[in-house]
């Protein structure tokens, strides 16, 4: 306790200010620390306490001036606060959208029903993935996905369990891949 009391009578405040857009409004939930963010495509939410658990920062919202703060001793904190609440901010005006591709000789994507995706990957049966409901599935073509939605967390996280479905293979490549993954491919055994 006393070591640490005196790192931080050396180290001073850091302060972040992040402007709020004006398409977006923010609303508190009045028994809790946990802020509404909605904008033209939705809305998300926005948990202090899970978000900071530890008390390393400061995050003040001022929704009279349109800015949210954050006070912190470390610069990383701040860079990773900044990120997710921008990232909440894009979310809701913006979205965000994730494309898979489907490589391999007979593999593709069977018919949506409701909201599974049928994936034909070479097994000896079908794989039905049930998508979440703050996920939005779009069929290109019988070869590639496009995933959008409004968490960007709850995105990344369907796209890479879609992925390990058949995740790409590394003699051949063949699986499932984000569209601008790079696979490195290994030569087989050489006679």
């Amino acid at each position: 306790y006393k070591i640490y009391k005196k790192i931080m009578k050396n180290k001073s405040l850091i302060d972040t200010v992040i402007k709020i857009p004006e398409n977006i409004s923010l609303e508190k939930n009045i028994s809790s620390s946990v802020y509404t963010i909605t904008g033209p495509l939705g809305s998300s939410t926005l948990d202090l306490k899970k978000l900071d658990r530890f008390g390393s920062a400061c995050i003040n919202i001022d929704t009279r001036n349109k800015q949210v703060i954050v006070r912190s001793f470390h610069p990383s904190y701040n860079g990773l606060y900044k990120q997710l609440i921008e990232n909440k901010f894009i979310g809701v005006s913006r979205g965000f959208c994730i494309y898979l591709d489907i490589v391999g000789v007979g593999y593709h994507q069977g018919s949506p029903i409701k909201d599974t995706i049928v994936l034909k990957l070479g097994h000896s049966h079908d794989i039905h993935y049930k998508v979440p409901s703050g996920v939005r599935v779009f069929l290109q073509s019988p070869s590639e996905i496009c995933l959008f939605g409004v968490d960007l967390n709850q995105v990344s996280q369907v796209a890479h369990s879609i992925r390990n479905t058949r995740p790409p293979s590394i003699y051949k490549g063949k699986g499932i891949r984000l569209s601008n993954e790079n696979i490195t491919t290994r030569t087989g055994k050489r006679k």
